[in-house]
């Protein structure tokens, strides 16, 4: 099998595939960094013993189940508990406090949560403020992985997905299975409903008293992105927070309606 190169060929086999995942799939490349895109298709190719991005185009086109492991596979689903615990810290500390004055129940959504660990971080952050329980408040969890999105329901995760956790949090909201791994506990799993979602096809969640989209948008290209935060922002209740991934950064926040509120935190003005 020989490598292919990024000529022009290259170049016009990759606009093919743009348009045969856009017409069977609904997911479109042309949102994503070209580069960066083109790196991961490569290393998918080669996985399936396909000689081109046309070859691959193909097969896509007739095999549903090779169709959703290219869509799994361009996910990006690197995630652990508490990632950043600095702002896990300042969501407990001063955001979600400031929520719960206002709102007796809080909506608030993950946006590509991969396999759950983030919106279980954010579930655990409410039963330690004491906030009422999942009877009062929702954490939705999307992303684009099915396969994903399965592992999170099963809320099992091994020793290196927990490294932030403290083992008091461990105590409380974990159990450790027969075989070393870790199970969120039932209570803090019932705040948490996933679903699957695209950043730039489906329809947002409204009236979000917090939404958490970090490390998500980065691959996305500058229009997209702007997209993306314009939706957001939108979905957003007045008052309502946007964090985002320390590589993130809105600029001109007011132009989406929003304002800095802290380093990689935005407030929707009212």
């Amino acid at each position: 099998m020989q490598p292919f190169v990024d000529d022009e060929q290259t170049r016009q086999e990759y606009l093919y595939l743009q348009r045969t995942l856009r017409d069977v799939s609904g997911l479109d490349l042309r949102a994503y960094k070209e580069r960066q895109m083109m790196r991961r298709l490569r290393g998918f190719t080669s996985r399936k013993g396909l000689s081109s991005l046309r070859e691959l185009a193909e097969a896509v086109r007739h095999d549903r189940e090779l169709r959703q492991q290219l869509t799994d596979y361009l996910a990006i689903n690197v995630t652990e508990f508490f990632r950043n615990p600095e702002r896990f810290d300042d969501l407990a500390k001063n955001v979600l406090p400031k929520l719960l004055e206002r709102w007796s129940s809080l909506r608030i959504w993950s946006a590509g949560c991969s396999i759950g660990s983030e919106p279980y971080s954010l579930a655990i952050l409410l039963e330690e403020l004491n906030a009422g329980g999942p009877e009062k408040h929702r954490v939705l969890g999307t992303d684009i992985d099915r396969e994903a999105l399965e592992e999170a329901r099963q809320a099992v995760y091994t020793e290196d997905r927990l490294k932030e956790v403290s083992p008091e949090r461990r105590r409380r909201f974990f159990t450790r299975l027969p075989d070393g791994r870790w199970q969120v506990n039932e209570r803090v799993r019932r705040y948490v409903t996933f679903a699957q979602h695209n950043l730039l096809e489906d329809p947002y969640p409204q009236d979000q008293h917090l939404i958490l989209c970090r490390n998500v948008i980065i691959y996305f290209t500058e229009k997209a992105k702007k997209e993306i935060f314009a939706k957001m922002a939108a979905g957003l209740a007045p008052g309502g927070y946007l964090l985002v991934g320390s590589t993130e950064t809105i600029f001109y926040p007011e132009r989406y309606g929003l304002k800095s509120a802290a380093p990689f935190l935005y407030v929707r003005e009212e």
